[in-house]
């Protein structure tokens, strides 16, 4: 009797999985008007999914587990010849057999504790998030918009990913629900966006749409200097950026009135936007520069890329671009290598506080809790000439500062599954110093788990980013801020 109930049972999945001759046009219980009506024709067309044998497609239908592996097999063209697989609930008489056992192969699936696959049970939107995730091998995340998925969700990534690449929203209330079981119409429209460009949703690095002309809130402003130096194609840290866009223009595109924020000063040649860029450095788009966000921070990184490699200025110990100390000079030039700028006042041989990079890096120090050793680069007065005689641009005398103390390496280039060290003592349960945490331990070892996320207060000052991760010790997962984190000795 056991043996006649589990056969009717496997008919009955793969009646919807292409064993009727039901067409894509013959789907009765699909209209046109049907929101998921072109991922179904698409998937259908495809020889992907098919209709039942009374003519419908039935779309409010839930989705097994064993479904989905044939599904997503058929999308990346695994063997569907049945053969034994690692689960002692999928035999091979079970027609899925051949893809489960490939995508189990893959890591694309996996079994549960029990060892058993549980072929018939309905999937999750959260497991089938992970398989997306796997199957299509995302790595882009945006930040997390769901007020249901918390970093203790095991889908908690795999949807983060699936929003940055446009293939969920939710429910376009804030929800993704998780835990509910995904429809047949529902999966249609995941699997089609995974696959077909056009079918992807609309999405807004940070959220922000930079077509708004409009300021977005400090937090967003993180997200997207921190997106923008980490996708450049030179290394210019975060850290630079941020410091420097808060100096030039408090994190400002445009000023009170909708208008691109402009310098206020009497120059010639006037600065726009968040970086206060001027156009006569390189070829760009003055129009973009003044009302496009993105352009304008893009066109900053790329200008201090330049002065960093190009600029005849001095070098500082070892060179590499991921030291915040070595950014000195490079972070001078942006501004200009003019009297002003001196790191000493010629008269007396102090400390020039009010030069620009040292704004800089006492902005670094204020809002992003990290401490450039900028004191201990061997400079004195007699290193820098200026006067009337050089229109009092700087002359450096000096090419080479050697660098003797520990330097402050960025603190934004940790990536999915580092192992780092945590010098700080909790781990909070939201992104935000203000979130309750549990202690840890001293020189704590974690797991990166994701890309940075951001304050949870938007309106929070701060520049520095947390990082979701996994305690090693114990598995407990929430967040730590990145001035917390060292690399693993």
């Amino acid at each position: 009797m056991k043996n006649i109930i589990r056969v009717i049972m496997i008919s009955a999945l793969f009646l919807g999985m292409g064993v009727s001759s039901a067409s894509a046009q013959d789907f009765t219980d699909v209209n046109q008007d049907y929101r998921f009506y072109d991922y179904i024709m698409h998937l259908s067309g495809n020889n992907v999914i098919n209709g039942y044998s009374d003519g419908k497609f039935k779309p409010g239908n839930n989705i097994s587990r064993g479904d989905a592996a044939v599904m997503v097999g058929r999308i990346l063209d695994f063997s569907k010849e049945t053969q034994e697989t690692p689960f002692p609930d999928v035999s091979k008489s079970n027609p899925a057999s051949g893809y489960i056992k490939t995508a189990a192969e893959k890591g694309i699936i996996n079994g549960y504790p029990t060892g058993k696959f549980e072929p018939y049970k309905n999937i999750t939107r959260g497991e089938m998030a992970l398989i997306m995730s796997r199957a299509f091998e995302l790595s882009k995340e945006e930040i997390n918009p769901f007020v249901d998925v918390s970093i203790q969700n095991r889908s908690y990534i795999a949807i983060r990913q699936l929003y940055a690449s446009g293939i969920t929203q939710g429910n376009g209330k804030g929800n993704f629900f998780p835990d509910n079981p995904i429809s047949r119409g529902e999966f249609s429209a995941f699997l089609a966006r995974a696959t077909v460009d056009e079918y992807r949703l609309p999405v807004y690095p940070c959220g922000y749409n930079p077509e708004s002309k409009t300021n977005p809130d400090n937090q967003t402003v993180n997200c997207l200097i921190t997106n923008a130096a980490l996708e450049s194609d030179t290394v210019v840290p975060p850290e630079v950026v941020k410091s420097i866009a808060s100096i030039e223009s408090g994190w400002r595109q445009f000023d009170d009135n909708g208008e691109p924020l402009e310098s206020d000063d009497n120059a010639d040649v006037k600065g726009y936007g968040i970086m206060q860029i001027t156009t006569h450095d390189f070829e760009l788009d003055e129009q973009k520069v003044k009302n496009n966000l993105l352009y304008n921070l893009e066109s900053g990184i790329k200008i201090l890329a330049d002065k960093y490699k190009n600029s005849p200025i001095p070098t500082i110990g070892d060179k590499d671009p991921m030291n915040l100390e070595n950014w000195y000079f490079a972070i001078m030039a942006y501004n200009g290598t003019v009297a002003q700028n001196s790191p000493f006042y010629k008269a007396t041989g102090d400390n020039n506080f009010d030069a620009y990079q040292m704004k800089v890096y006492a902005n670094m120090n204020a809002n992003g809790f990290v401490d450039p050793q900028i004191f201990d680069i061997p400079m004195n007065v007699d290193d820098f000439h200026y006067g009337e005689d050089t229109n009092w641009d700087i002359i450096f005398k000096k090419d080479h500062y050697n660098f003797y103390s520990d330097y402050t390496p960025s603190k934004h280039y940790f990536n999915t599954d580092d192992l780092v060290v945590h010098v700080g003592s909790t781990l909070r349960a939201k992104p935000s110093t203000k979130s309750a945490g549990t202690a840890l331990d001293s020189a704590e070892k974690l797991k990166i788990l994701g890309a940075p996320v951001y304050d949870s207060d938007p309106r929070s000052t701060n520049q520095f980013v947390w990082y979701p991760v996994e305690v090693v010790r114990t598995g407990h997962k929430g967040f730590v801020a990145s001035y917390n984190v060292r690399q693993l000795p």
